[in-house]
């Protein structure tokens, strides 16, 4: 039963994450399809520039809540403390990680959809969405850290913001989430009647998991490596973009 569950919370992250804000709000701001306009990508940047900065807003919203919906649905009705629906899991942590599963759906949802001939972004902010949910606040932190590190060390570069990505996704986060497991030694939950939040707190996040603090650690790191697949497009799309400057 665990199992089938998790395929269908597959199955509509990957379905959530294909329905295209951008196109959608494109669409009632300017009547035209956002895949013809700057550099084509159906993403909340793409947006701001060439629609307007209120319709962008409402891409971003749409965008982070792709995954991070369907994930506080499935943990309220099967992988939290107290669910709707009680499940037999696996093992300890098997709930987390198939909540996580939900959110990278949402991603290749979103980078490859199916409404779209999977001709999808860049799904960084579904990413956004899903660890807002997952580890608040400290991924806000750790986008402070690393706008830190790109202004220090960056900020002469072409794209220097564009740089920050693989920071907060691959560097900064997975490390200080680690260093606050190693350093914290208890654990302090924020939110202790809510157990669609109870994984959200601050310290020794191994308590979590029996010790196995690494789930989380793990599954952070693929996250970040989720999004690389579903930037491929645009990498080459810059690379062409640069040329014709030339």
């Amino acid at each position: 039963m665990f199992y089938l569950i998790l395929v269908s919370g597959l199955i509509l992250g990957y379905l959530s994450g294909s329905v295209s804000y951008a196109r959608i709000f494109t669409r009632l701001g300017k009547g035209v399809d956002i895949t013809t306009l700057g550099n084509g990508n159906p993403g909340t940047s793409n947006v701001m520039r060439e629609v307007g900065k209120f319709w962008g807003t409402l891409t971003f919203l749409g965008d982070t809540m792709k995954g991070s919906l369907v994930m506080m649905l499935y943990s309220w009705l099967f992988f939290s403390s107290a669910p709707i629906i009680s499940l037999v899991q696996p093992f300890t942590g098997a709930g987390f990680i198939a909540i996580m599963l939900v959110g990278i759906a949402a991603i290749y949802g979103h980078g490859f959809p199916i409404f779209y001939k999977f001709k999808g972004g860049g799904s960084i902010g579904v990413l956004f969405g899903c660890w807002v949910y997952l580890i608040f606040p400290q991924f806000l932190i750790n986008i402070v850290i690393a706008y830190i590190i790109v202004k220090l060390f960056f900020s002469k570069q072409k794209y220097p913001m564009g740089r920050m990505t693989p920071f907060v996704f691959l560097f900064t986060t997975p490390f200080y989430m680690l260093a606050e497991s190693l350093i914290a030694k208890e654990w302090h939950p924020f939110f202790t009647n809510l157990s669609v939040f109870e994984h959200i707190g601050w310290g020794d996040h191994f308590v979590l998991f029996n010790g196995n603090g690494w789930i989380l650690i793990a599954g952070l790191l693929l996250y970040g490596i989720a999004v690389i697949p579903t930037n491929f497009k645009m990498l080459k799309t810059k690379e062409i973009l640069a040329e014709s400057d030339k």
